[in-house]
């Protein structure tokens, strides 16, 4: 009777470490999965959040863009020929953009671009034979006329715009060494978009991390339930393994 009642009390004692054991094992496991977890919804919030900043941001930009300047898109102009664009100009302290992109050029190519201010006074005149970019400063507000001809042999097909870019600011005075003075940048206007970006970006590395660790974790998850039970010192009832010691 004593030496039973003994033996009970061992098992006990051993089913309540072995129970113990298996219990915390869980629980480490369930956070280690968890983790992952977390760390994916923590990229998800940051990659959500930076596509609205920058979308919120970038709806307002387009309208401004859109109202405060002309565009030409893919006109062809044949040799002689040339095209016009207008824009309306409200602010002398800004300066107006003219920025031309030649689409695959076909034989010479020889353009002219000429703007005139509401007198008639040339304000901008170059020659190229391949993109422009440039900026004049205004000295009078009304409508300008931006003319663009071709002078090469052969057709040209031209995508334009003409008018105030939000980041450009006014150029900077010429150098002694002479040239032409380079206009300003002032990205502050597009903060809001370069925050986004970056939140986009860093919730998107965050994810993929996030995914990583869940596969990782819970790959040990199953190696360690693999482990106990092939561990042969360990007693099975009702579907609970219970390691003795």
């Amino acid at each position: 009777m004593i030496i039973r009642v003994f033996g009970t009390l061992a098992w006990c004692e051993v089913y309540n470490n072995s129970f113990t054991h298996k219990t915390t094992e869980g629980r480490d496991e369930e956070n280690m999965i968890r983790r992952g977890y977390i760390i994916l919804i923590i990229g998800g919030v940051l990659f959500v959040a930076g596509i609205i900043i920058a979308a919120v941001w970038a709806i307002p930009f387009a309208s401004t863009f859109l109202q405060g300047n002309t565009l030409i898109n893919q006109v062809s102009i044949q040799q002689g020929r040339s095209v016009e664009a207008t824009t309306e100009v409200t602010d002398t302290s800004r300066p107006v953009t003219v920025a031309i992109h030649v689409q695959t050029p076909q034989g010479v190519v020889r353009l002219i671009e000429t703007v005139k201010d509401p007198s008639g006074i040339i304000v901008s005149n170059n020659e190229f034979s391949a993109n422009l970019f440039t900026t004049f400063q205004p000295q009078n507000i009304g409508t300008h006329i931006l003319n663009i001809t071709n002078a090469g042999t052969a057709p040209v097909t031209i995508d334009a715009m003409f008018g105030y870019m939000p980041f450009i600011t006014a150029a900077s005075p010429p150098s002694q060494q002479g040239g032409q003075p380079l206009p300003g940048v002032d990205l502050s206007s597009l903060s809001l978009v370069i925050t986004g970006g970056v939140l986009t970006t860093i919730g998107f590395f965050t994810i993929i991390a996030g995914i990583v660790i869940v596969v990782i974790d819970s790959r040990k998850g199953k190696g360690s339930d693999g482990n106990d039970n092939r561990d042969g010192t360990g007693v099975t009832d009702g579907g609970i393994t219970y390691r003795k010691d």
